[in-house]
């Protein structure tokens, strides 16, 4: 099975726009070109101009996730290798399972060679009749205004160095708060564009967009001009579907002198605390000039 095409919200207001999170109009991640991806400069990364950013990578292989009426509660994202800023194609299988549980796995290719992967764990959706007060969970994002989260991140294009998904596709956003604990890092994410052009964009392609972002604690750690920390993984559980046109990160970061990392947040959305992700992360020092 090859990647489906979703169509796109016929009306194409700023209504249906809203409705998955990005801007009508927008250039997206990615482009088509038959049975092929083709990135855009939106897909970039931050550590090679050749090289695609992981969130977009992740938002693309989320988005081609096909199992209507399940909730996808664990994917696994792995990249086998550096996803390079070139045409390729994505290959759906069936998904697989029992009435309660079931699995897909999406694989991107350029070529005839896998370069990323990802392993969906789906749910079946149903309506429980809970108790009062168990869905409720701490949640530092629920007293602070919503920021103006409609334009790219401000200076992302000078610190990268050019154009990319960082600057064109997504807006990061502080959250200032006292209560995050020690080291904790809080940002709102905004995916701005959608994943493929002419298709709207699924909720939890938007969520593996915003969770490569859980970084953002290492960076703290480590500055961006001397170091770098790319993911070699990341790993995404959620506990529903996805609400509202931001995610909410509260991250933590470890790093050792080994050469590896650990990113790891709590995500929250516009309806509560929703799950949490983790990145394994390939530290090292960047060449001095």
């Amino acid at each position: 099975m090859t990647l489906r095409s979703r169509p796109a919200d016929t009306a194409g207001t700023a209504e249906s726009a809203a409705s998955d999170g990005t801007a009508a109009g927008d250039t997206a991640l990615f482009e088509r070109d038959g049975a092929r991806v083709v990135p855009t400069a939106h897909a970039r990364g931050p550590w090679r101009r050749d090289t695609l950013h992981g969130g977009a990578v992740a938002a693309l292989l989320a988005d081609s996730i096909d199992i209507p009426g399940w909730t996808p509660v664990r994917i696994t994202f792995d990249l086998l290798a550096p996803v390079r800023d070139t045409p390729m194609t994505l290959t759906v299988t069936r998904p697989e399972g029992g009435s309660r549980v079931q699995r897909q796995v999406i694989t991107l290719l350029a070529g005839d060679v896998p370069v990323a992967r990802a392993h969906c764990l789906a749910v079946r959706r149903t309506r429980l009749d809970l108790p009062d007060g168990v869905t409720d969970h701490r949640n530092p994002f629920a007293d602070v205004p919503v920021p103006d989260l409609s334009r790219p991140t401000p200076g992302a294009r000078q610190a990268v160095g050019w154009d990319s998904f960082d600057s064109g596709a997504v807006r990061v956003h502080p959250l200032e708060s006292s209560d995050l604990g020690e080291g904790a890092i809080g940002v709102w994410v905004r995916l701005l564009v959608p994943v493929v052009a002419g298709q709207s964009t699924s909720a939890i392609a938007r969520v593996a967009a915003a969770a490569d972002y859980g970084s953002v604690a290492t960076n703290a750690r480590l500055p961006f001009d001397r170091w770098s920390f790319m993911n070699a993984e990341l790993s995404l559980h959620v506990s529903r579907e996805p609400a509202g046109p931001w995610v909410g990160l509260v991250a933590t970061g470890v790093v050792q002198p080994v050469g590896s990392g650990l990113s790891s947040a709590t995500l929250y959305d516009s309806a509560g605390r929703l799950g949490q992700s983790a990145q394994a992360l390939v530290v090292e020092a960047r060449p001095r000039d």
